[in-house]
């Protein structure tokens, strides 16, 4: 037990060194190269749908599709980031009963929760087309999007098992061919004079046809793997670690919802105290801002299950090492470059929506600045959920989302979406500091 126990560090060592610094910078690549056409696709599609309907008709849509965007995030779990956790334990570990059970477990929490999640909208559609959307004869698209979630279900699980496996290029190629896909359909509805419910029918059916191609790709290397689909795993296999998973799950949906309120409610609340066409700018701003995640991505998927077992080879020393050189190696170069790119917004945004949208500038700038702080701590997530560390990832998260409550309400009541922008903005560089602090110091 002696040698074993001392020999693990050492192992992971010899792994860290001679494999994952290739791997890692291959696999990152690949998502990179993968969310960059994402981001490209989603950036031309926006803004031809954005010049093509006007602010206030993109707003509209908008508010349409964040109302169950809303109500999903609610009731989210978020349970890939457990089932990576422990997925890639049981896998290291050969224990493929263990593996499978938890797929199993994956699914049927995501099953249930894009079930929920449309009966919700199914019962409430009515009052959010007349108070969120402003628009009463939406309530049907409002249904349609929210449907959409339920075989959207498969991919959370799915990613994770993809994820575990090292199968990063599949990932990567999934997601370019989900682009493609979104970006085809939504151009194609709007320019067939769909207008709004062209943008809702698009995403949604990019949305069904993301989750099944999951889905099937899954089951296919999951019986490769461990020899069985993932709905034939028993749950009695994972005796002695449940109550763990589901304290995990259970902090993890705590943060997932009050996560939710700065993410989700934006849009909500300026549709509601403010109007369409507000909402416009801002949900421009944020598509634009938004662009940042498409490398943020690929580096926490890679990351994830790296950190998870190098915190689970025991040289905690090396851990915090490594999350400093990811600080200082990858994310404050990242960060800066971001920040030096608000500089061109200015000159590059009406150039290419139009100067109707010449009042997006400031909230995209504002977005970008909290964005690049998110690019420079990347990291600071993967590695609290490696750690166990989801109790106080769930306290902090609380924290964030009565800041951003506190100062989004009155300052969207005042600035309209400029201070929603600010607020959104000023919350995500505070939570991240400060969360980064308590692990490199």
């Amino acid at each position: 037990m002696t040698v074993q126990a001392l020999s693990l560090p050492a192992l992971w060592g010899t792994f860290r060194t001679q494999v994952i610094g290739r791997k890692f910078a291959r696999d990152v690549g690949i998502l990179t190269v993968a969310n960059f056409v994402g981001a490209a696709l989603s950036f031309a599609q926006g803004i031809l749908v954005a010049r093509w309907l006007g602010p206030e008709l993109y707003g509209v849509a908008a508010l349409v599709m964040s109302y169950p965007l809303l109500v999903y995030t609610f009731f989210d779990a978020r349970s890939p980031e457990a089932s990576v956790k422990y997925l890639s334990e049981f896998h290291v570990r050969n224990e493929r009963d263990r593996a499978l059970a938890m797929c199993k477990l994956g699914y049927m929490v995501d099953s249930a929760i894009a079930s929920l999640t449309f009966l919700v909208v199914l019962i409430t559609a009515p009052w959010a087309a007349q108070s969120v959307a402003h628009r009463p004869e939406a309530v049907g698209l409002i249904m349609i999007y929210a449907a959409a979630f339920v075989p959207n279900a498969l991919i959370g699980t799915s990613c994770a098992a993809l994820m575990t496996l090292g199968r990063f290029v599949l990932i990567a190629w999934v997601d370019v061919l989900a682009s493609f896909l979104r970006a085809a359909v939504v151009l194609g509805l709007v320019l067939t004079d769909w207008q709004v419910p062209g943008i809702v029918w698009g995403n949604a059916i990019a949305t069904m046809a993301t989750g099944l191609l999951y889905g099937i790709i899954a089951r296919v290397l999951i019986r490769r793997a461990w020899g069985v689909s993932p709905l034939q795993g028993a749950w009695s296999t994972l005796k002695g670690r449940r109550r763990e998973i589901f304290s995990f799950l259970a902090y993890n949906d705590l943060n997932a919802l009050l996560g939710m309120i700065p993410k989700q409610l934006d849009v909500a609340l300026l549709g509601y105290f403010r109007n369409p066409m507000e909402v416009g700018y801002y949900r421009l701003a944020k598509n634009l801002a938004g662009a940042v995640s498409y490398a943020v991505r690929p580096l926490q998927l890679v990351i994830y299950p790296d950190l998870v077992r190098l915190w689970g080879s025991g040289d905690q020393q090396i851990f915090h090492q490594k999350v400093r050189r990811l600080l200082l190696q990858l994310g404050l170069p990242l960060g800066l470059a971001v920040l030096a790119g608000t500089q061109f917004v200015p000159f590059v945004l009406p150039s290419l929506v139009g100067h109707a949208y010449r009042p997006a500038m400031v909230a995209t700038q504002l977005l970008l600045v909290g964005w690049a702080t998110w690019l420079a701590f990347f990291w600071v997530r993967p590695a609290y959920f490696s750690m166990g560390h989801v109790r106080l990832w769930s306290i902090a998260i609380g924290i964030y989302t009565v800041g951003f409550v506190a100062l989004s309400i009155p300052l969207t009541i005042g600035l309209g979406y400029v201070g929603m922008a600010t607020a959104s903005s000023l919350v995500v560089i505070a939570f991240h500091l400060i969360m980064a602090g308590k692990l490199i110091y």
